[in-house]
């Protein structure tokens, strides 16, 4: 072969050709067959369901503590701040473990990652279930985000590697949609748990049992493919600074990671508090025809439907729309927020009508802020490189975490607990009841402020896919970084046919040389 770096092939190496021929290979004018990210095979879609399924139970688990809370605080005699802590209290473990699993998730076997942090998970969360005070309820509640740090990041990670394009969309439509029933199947199953036995200890208790199951399927049957796989991607791994550091220059997955914290505060207090809102105020005008649970159980199935439209609404939205407008992923995320504020207002302002008429605003509030679940997915795939995709998602879901969901119910709570005592009444549930809507009220002004965040996401989102898409389209001509020693030096592009990105910055053209390592090449300027 001729050494000259002009003339070197360009072409996928043989062992290559299959697995990429969904991709386009630029060749001096002529394409080639790469890549098989657009194929959904059995063993992929196993795959993927394996994911949803670990994400599924692990959302049932946050979300069944909601469902028995008001006898939680009954029988241990809590405050509604000490209440909100319960339900925040995983973020402790989800702290410590998720920046380490997103650096291990990088570069080793997240297969062995995931089964060995659900196993653990299952274990200390059927032991929660047998405690019988709020101190020891609290300590095994904090180690709880032990399940979801072992797979929050690895997982759409994974997908990422299986798919591209408008697959991949689907497939993390699908994961996300898993949420949204884990959180609706979680109020259903730890309400209808508790009623049946008597105690709300029972109401814990599902979901570790699943959980098990999900350790069995990680080994056995989940496949682990190579990083970048769907892509054609010959990157490796760099130093985890190197890493933080090209993370926080990435103006799209900062702003949506912004956004995103609005989003999962919001769901995480309506999520918390809602049910026992609803509640109060049907005791207030003495509607004795439902009980909590009922209300749970309502609550669940609209979070239920509304994830089911919402999630895939906005997958096929942004798959439609983002060929004209490449930027579109962002604006439907940001207007699903702004619009979705109005019915959250209405919900609390008319929580003392009809109950029909709140459980339609729930609905439209929570369809409108569910378009964005697989959106805000996709754009971390397509902005970050496939050797920082796990560290990315652990960095993205770790400050929602720790801002968002699992800071606002008891924020919510704290805001209640300090304006009950200014609230003048002679009734104790009206008190409970007008000082619960004072700490909902807080979160009308972060979901409209998230809104706008996504919006200024829209505005760097093109050129950062571009960026990245560039970074990975080429790989770097030193046979030492990139492949065996004793193979033949080659220049690989690997371009997505269908990527509007990459078509609008013209990649399929574009060939960057460099002989430095990949953690050494400026991939700003790549």
């Amino acid at each position: 072969m001729d050494d000259d770096p002009e003339k070197r092939s360009i072409t996928a190496p043989e062992t290559d050709r299959e697995e990429h021929e969904d991709y386009q290979v630029s060749n001096g004018g002529r394409t080639h067959a790469a890549g098989d990210g657009g194929q959904v095979t059995r063993e992929k879609m196993l795959t993927t369901l394996i994911i949803c399924f670990c994400n599924l139970i692990n959302f049932m688990d946050r979300y069944s503590l909601p469902g028995i809370l008001p006898m939680v605080i009954d029988e241990l005699k809590l405050s509604n701040f000490q209440g909100g802590i319960l339900q925040s209290a995983f973020v402790v473990s989800y702290v410590v473990v998720a920046p380490l699993v997103g650096y291990l998730g990088d570069r080793y076997s997240r297969r062995a990652i995931m089964g060995c942090g659900l196993l653990v998970w299952s274990i200390v969360t059927m032991a929660g279930s047998f405690m019988t005070t709020f101190e020891t309820l609290l300590i095994f509640r904090c180690l709880g985000g032990i399940g979801e740090a072992s797979y929050s990041a690895i997982g759409p990670a994974v997908i990422g590697d299986l798919f591209v394009g408008n697959t991949r969309s689907k497939m993390l439509a699908l994961f996300y949609f898993t949420t949204l029933i884990g959180g609706g199947l979680g109020f259903i199953t730890g309400s209808g748990m508790a009623a049946a036995t008597g105690s709300w200890n029972w109401g814990l208790r599902v979901t570790p049992i699943l959980s098990m199951v999900s350790v069995l399927l990680i080994a056995f049957a989940m496949r682990d493919p190579p990083r970048g796989l769907s892509e054609g991607s010959r990157l490796v791994s760099t130093s985890w600074q190197k890493d933080i550091v090209y993370l926080v220059k990435n103006p799209s997955l900062m702003l949506s990671t912004i956004a995103s914290i609005a989003v999962t505060f919001t769901v995480g207090a309506i999520a918390a508090w809602g049910p026992q809102y609803v509640f109060l105020g049907r005791q207030i005008i003495n509607d004795t025809s439902l009980s909590f649970d009922d209300i749970s159980l309502v609550f669940g199935i609209v979070t239920i439907a509304s994830g089911l439209l919402g999630v895939v609404c906005g997958s096929v939205m942004g798959q439609k729309l983002r060929v004209q407008f490449p930027s579109a992923d962002a604006i439907i995320c940001g207007v699903g927020m702004i619009c979705s504020a109005p019915f959250f207002y209405g919900l609390l302002v008319l929580s003392l009508g009809p109950i029909y008429a709140i459980y339609i605003l729930a609905f439209l509030a929570l369809w409108f802020i569910n378009l964005n679940w697989a959106l805000v997915g996709d754009i971390l795939l397509y902005v970050i490189i496939p050797t920082r995709r796990a560290t990315a998602a652990a960095f993205q879901i770790l400050v929602c975490h720790i801002f968002g969901d699992a800071s606002s119910p008891f924020i919510v709570g704290l805001i209640s607990d300090a304006v009950k005592p200014t609230i003048d009444s002679d009734s104790e549930t009206f008190r409970n009841f007008k000082s619960l809507e004072y700490g909902l009220f807080a979160i009308l002004f972060i979901e409209v402020l998230g809104g706008f965040f996504f919006l200024a996401c829209s505005w760097f989102l093109v050129s950062d896919r571009a960026k990245a898409t560039k970074a990975v389209a080429v790989s770097i001509p030193d046979q030492s970084i990139l492949y065996d020693k004793n193979k033949p030096s080659q220049v690989h592009v690997f371009v997505p046919a269908s990527d509007p990105a990459a078509s609008a910055s013209g990649l399929t053209m574009m060939i960057k040389r460099s002989s430095q390592p990949m953690d050494e090449v400026n991939l700003e300027n790549a």
